[in-house]
């Protein structure tokens, strides 16, 4: 007899006042697999899992498992088989400490007390299984992205889970921390665990699938196994369009250098913020038209590099920037405004909107003191500049008023880019615009880019994806540990020599 299915998704459909989101979805889910799931935002694949975690009931089908049949889950009923799910927006309690995290709701008590001390040993073996080397009281809010998304993994460990579902679980991680991750799956496969994998990186999915589904419009329409596909193959599948087709960027205008920086450093003991890879003696130049890649691992310096630039922390004396030739102080964001810059953060959910609010107001937050009449706000004007840039970009939403926070990745996006854009910024600087976002919506973005540099617009571009600051810049400049290790014109690209450079092994190829 063949190996019984964790769970079986029989014919499974959803809809949402009359839209259907999912149709006919059937699949078995095996004990010690792990499945990824593809699909452009908007495919289904997040109603697909909260109908799995029992947060959402489906419209028909049915859902079959060793403890029966069911026409939907309960929260309670998928906790009690052992489904959990690490999400991409990452549900941890900041002010808390790591092991209150770990355990919340499950602590050691011994006659009404926390046991610390034995909290505190279960928190170090578990933090040991994911390779994060923390001590267990450290206040959350003091850890990076990377370090919260292991946390989030050890919490899943914490449980006795049969399932795991992982959503973008690698977006914040360095290649180390990718394979530390993967090192965990792999054992957590051999004692039985099933992964519902959830990643728009490619090479990942790759490597770490037993199975691949692909989703489109809310259809299963693909299964595909690693061994007997390509890159290629699946993207067809997902958007109908080939992997090579995606940048074509094309460098339209050369003009004068908007902004040059000379020796930028982070003052020393004075920035709470930054890592031990704080920016040291950082140059860089971009001129008009053109978009500059920075390249590095995670650590880096290259988002610290940014928040130098626009005055978020404290520079050394001797660091200077020039816009059009002058040099300028830039102490904070309305400064780097009234200068024609705009910042486009990597947390677009803590940083770039708010999403209690709806479109219009996230787009108009920047100018609203170009929105006003006479001593109030006018909501007409608002309203007309947000409809203008929905159209431009293309913002598939209900209309102005809908909130952000109902909206896919790939249009949140979308959104933060609107209202930048909306302030005329002559020198546009992006910080990871395409981490989470599907195949078709990084598209959209890259055209969008090759729009504006055409008109004259300056693009800093920072990406963690090296095919996709290849594919999108004119130059490169490459980070290590806070310092620039070279900076490569076209005609030198390439990822081995990128890599190099990144590891501070440059040498190793010059």
């Amino acid at each position: 007899m063949g190996q019984t299915a964790f769970i079986e998704l029989r014919g499974i459909g959803k809809e949402f006042s009359g839209v259907r989101v999912l149709e006919d979805v059937s699949m078995k889910i095996m004990p010690g697999k792990v499945y990824a799931l593809m699909g452009e935002n908007g495919a289904g694949k997040s109603t697909l899992c909260n109908i799995i975690l029992g947060s959402l009931k489906p419209s028909e089908g049915k859902l079959v498992t060793d403890m029966g049949e069911f026409e939907h889950f309960t929260l309670e009923q998928a906790k009690s088989l052992g489904v959990r799910m690490v999400h991409q927006e990452l549900q941890v309690l900041p002010e808390m400490g790591v092991a209150e995290n770990l355990f919340v709701g499950n602590e050691v008590h011994k006659n009404g007390w926390i046991r610390t001390r034995e909290l505190n040993r279960r928190t170090r073996k578990l933090l040991d299984t994911v390779g994060l080397d923390v001590d267990p009281q450290t206040a959350v809010k003091k850890l990076d992205i990377a370090a919260r998304q292991l946390l989030e993994i050890a919490r899943a460990e914490a449980s006795e889970s049969r399932m795991i579902i992982l959503d973008e679980p690698t977006s914040s991680l360095s290649s180390k921390e990718v394979e530390k991750l993967f090192e965990i799956i792999n054992q957590r496969k051999k004692k039985g665990i099933a992964f519902l994998f959830i990643s728009h990186r490619l090479e990942e999915v790759m490597k770490i699938a037993d199975e691949i589904l692909v989703l489109k419009d809310g259809k299963l329409v693909k299964s595909l196994h690693p061994k007997e596909t390509d890159e290629n193959e699946i993207i067809r599948n997902m958007v109908g369009r080939e992997y090579k087709d995606f940048y074509n960027r094309k460098r339209e205008f050369f003009g004068k250098e908007l902004l040059r920086t000379e020796h930028l450093s982070a003052e020393p003991g004075k920035n709470s913020y930054l890592n031990a890879y704080a920016p040291r003696d950082v140059s860089f130049s971009v001129s008009e038209g053109e978009v500059l890649g920075f390249a590095g691992l995670v650590g880096a310096g290259r988002t610290e590099m940014l928040r130098l630039l626009f005055g978020r922390d404290i520079r050394t004396k001797n660091s200077r920037i020039f816009i059009d030739g002058e040099e300028v102080e830039m102490r904070s964001m309305r400064e780097a405004m009234s200068h024609g810059m705009g910042w486009i953060t990597e947390d677009r959910k803590n940083e770039g909107l708010i999403l209690e609010f709806p479109i219009m107001d996230n787009i108009a937050l920047p100018i609203l003191k170009k929105m006003k009449k006479g001593a109030f706000v006018n909501p007409q004007k608002i309203e007309q500049v947000s409809v203008e840039y929905q159209k431009r970009l293309e913002v598939k939403a209900t209309g102005s008023n809908q909130k952000v926070k109902f909206l896919s990745g790939g249009n949140q996006q979308k959104v933060v880019l609107a209202k930048w854009l909306a302030t005329h910024p002559r020198i546009l600087v992006l910080d990871e615009p395409t981490r989470g976002i599907d195949v078709g919506a990084k598209v959209e973005i890259y055209k969008l880019i090759n729009q504006l540099t055409a008109k004259g617009m300056a693009v800093v571009f920072i990406s963690s994806e090296l095919p996709e600051v290849i594919g999108m810049s004119d130059r490169i400049v490459v980070m290590h540990e806070g310092k620039v290790t070279g900076i490569l014109d076209r005609d030198e690209f390439s990822e081995e020599r990128i890599m190099l450079y990144a590891t501070g092994r440059k040498n190793d190829y010059d």
